[in-house]
């Protein structure tokens, strides 16, 4: 699809603030695939990026008035589409410590096969991701989860105590972006299957 100029650009945000459908159809198709690449830059799931395209464009509807703001809209939209991922993910980790913290304060016969479950779906989570680390920073990750000091993988793995330090902290960045782009694909719907299952 050719570039839109521009002065273009402008006329169809104009119109679009006027409420014209046919202006908001016109700028969906030029940049629904730039949002989607957005999305699967973050999330890596094809049909997750997909409705990521339908809500940003859905915002932009929403926020139709404000669209003659904007001076450039493929920056606009890259912004909105990031920050929409980013509450996405805030929310969801939101509920995920809040059920945990539910778990761990009920008495210890509640803790029933539903928690075991959970538990076993974030193993599997973490376990993919310790296993996807480098070799050398698989075992410096591994033994500080052992309860090693710095020093103490230093002389066992006969590296400095700098590189240790370095290790784990690329390790554990691997580590949590990992889990998070899971997040919404493994734990999220598992715990919808469960809580459909209980119903």
């Amino acid at each position: 699809m050719p570039d839109i100029s521009l002065t273009d650009e402008r006329d169809l945000l104009q119109k679009v603030a006027l409420g014209d459908g046919d202006a908001y159809t016109i700028l969906f198709r030029h940049y629904s695939g730039q949002v989607y690449d957005v999305a699967m830059l973050y999330l890596r799931d094809s049909g997750l990026a997909r409705e990521i395209v339908q809500e940003v464009f859905m915002k932009v509807w929403l926020k139709k008035a404000d669209m003659q703001q904007v001076k450039q809209f493929k920056d606009y939209l890259f912004i909105l589409t990031r920050n929409h991922i980013y509450d996405g993910f805030k929310k969801q980790v939101v509920r995920l410590k809040a059920h945990d913290f539910h778990l761990r304060n009920q008495p210890e016969a509640q803790n029933d096969t539903d928690h075991l479950l959970l538990q076993r779906e974030y193993d599997a989570i973490l376990d993919k991701a310790v296993s996807g680390l480098p070799p050398e920073r698989k075992k410096v990750y591994l033994a500080r989860k052992q309860g090693w000091s710095n020093e103490e993988i230093s002389r066992q793995l006969n590296i400095s105590v700098h590189t240790v330090k370095k290790q784990m902290s690329l390790a554990m960045h691997a580590v949590r972006a990992f889990v998070k782009a899971r997040l919404q694909n493994d734990i999220v719907p598992f715990l919808l299957f469960l809580l459909l299952l209980r119903k």
